[in-house]
């Protein structure tokens, strides 16, 4: 059975892009181009294995908001996300020192920087499944 990925990102040209990547390693990807139509989808009872946001659409900080709304929902609270974002390059923020997440202000798994490696972007995905399918198990 294909894993499913819900892709949230407002670029088509990166989602069209990430999207190949992903079911060229076998995985079912949905995309949306925002956090409103990413729930549409999610309200028509989707349930990924994995969701992967960016920070800013439609410009604001739609995936924060996202991120912060899905997990207090029972039926998605445990479905790892990676955060996906070029914020640092396109605001010209050097990188940080530290992991951003935090299990309030910014409730996601992973947090990469765009441009990403595709062998990184299916680790980190590879590794966010295993631990989900661990912990259930």
């Amino acid at each position: 059975m294909k894993r499913k990925i819900l892709f949230i990102d407002d670029d088509r040209d990166f989602v069209a892009m990430v999207k190949l990547i992903l079911e060229t390693k076998g995985f079912d990807v949905v995309t949306a181009g925002s956090g409103e139509e990413a729930f549409k989808i999610l309200d028509g009872k989707y349930l990924p294995d994995a969701m992967i946001l960016d920070v800013m659409m439609a410009g604001r900080a739609d995936g924060i908001i996202f991120a912060r709304r899905i997990r207090k929902q029972d039926a998605y609270r445990d479905v790892p996300i990676l955060m996906l974002t070029g914020m640092r390059q396109a605001t010209g923020f050097g990188p940080m020192k530290a992991d951003p997440t935090d299990p309030v202000f910014l409730p996601v798994d992973v947090f990469l920087e765009k441009p990403v490696l595709p062998e990184t972007l299916l680790s980190k995905i590879e590794g966010m499944l295993a631990a989900k399918t661990h912990q259930a198990g």
